[in-house]
C-alpha cells in the first residue's frame, strides 16, 4: 500500500508523480538509493520506518530533517565489550558507504543519459498526447529528485560520521581514532570527486562536483 499512498501524498504536495513503469535501471537506482538513505545503525525502529515512509513518498524527503547527532548517540549508547569496537563499527560504516557510492552513481549516470534521450525524443514525436508528455516528464523529475536526495544525504552522513568521531574522542579516546580519521578523510575525498550529474542545458555552466 505504501507506493499507492505515497503517490497520492506526493501529488497532494504538488510533487511530480509518474504512472510509467520503471525501467531496469530506474528500479536498481531506487534499490541502491535506499542503503544510502536509511540510517546506518539505529536502535530506534521508528527511524527505519521514517526512511521507508520518505522513500515511498508518504512523507517528503526533507521532513523531518536529518539528525546528525543520532548516529553518534546510537554508537555510544549501544553496549560494547571494548571501546575500540565502537571505532571499528564507525570505520566499517564509513567504508561500506564508500563502496556503495560507485554502483549508485554508475546507475544514476545511465538513468540521466536515458532521461536526456527521452526528453529530446519528446520534442521529435508528432503524435503524443499531453498526458503522455506529462507522465514522461514526471518520471524524469522523479529520477532527478531521488538522485539529488542521495547527494544531500551523503553530505549529511559524512557530518554524522564526523560528529560521532569527535564524540568518541571525548568520551572514549583510543588509538583506533587515527584509523577512523583516515577512513573518514578518504571517504570525504572520494565524495569530493563525484561529478554532479547534470542535464545538457546545465553543461554550459561547466563541471560541477559534489558539495557538502
Amino acid at each position: 500500500m505504501l507506493p499507492v499512498v505515497g503517490a497520492y501524498a506526493a501529488q497532494r504536495r504538488g510533487e511530480p508523480v509518474s504512472s510509467a513503469p520503471l525501467t531496469d535501471d530506474e528500479r536498481t537506482l531506487r534499490d541502491l538509493a535506499y542503503a544510502l538513505i536509511a540510517p546506518p545503525i539505529t536502535r530506534q525502529k521508528w527511524l527505519v520506518t521514517l526512511a521507508d515512509l520518505q522513500q515511498s513518498r508518504v512523507l517528503p524527503n526533507s521532513n523531518p530533517p536529518f539528525a546528525v547527532e543520532s548516529y553518534a548517540s546510537t554508537l555510544i549508547d549501544v553496549p560494547y565489550r571494548s571501546s575500540t569496537a565502537r571505532y571499528s563499527r564507525l570505520i566499517d560504516d564509513i567504508r561500506i558507504d564508500s563502496v556503495r557510492v560507485t554502483p549508485f552513481f554508475t546507475v544514476a549516470k545511465r538513468v540521466i543519459d536515458m532521461d536526456t534521450v527521452r526528453e529530446r525524443g519528446l520534442a521529435g514525436i508528432g503524435r503524443i498526447t499531453p498526458q503522455e508528455r506529462e507522465i514522461a516528464m514526471a518520471r524524469i523529475a522523479e529520477n532527478r529528485m531521488l538522485i539529488g536526495w542521495v547527494y544531500r544525504r551523503l553530505g549529511e552522513r559524512v557530518q554524522g560520521y564526523r560528529f560521532a568521531l569527535e564524540r568518541l574522542l571525548v568520551k572514549t579516546p583510543a588509538p583506533a581514532a587515527v584509523d577512523a580519521e583516515r577512513a573518514l578523510r578518504a571517504y570525504e575525498e572520494r565524495l569530493a570527486k563525484i561529478p554532479v550529474l547534470i542535464t545538457p542545458a546545465q553543461q554550459a555552466e561547466g563541471p560541477q562536483y559534489f558539495k557538502r
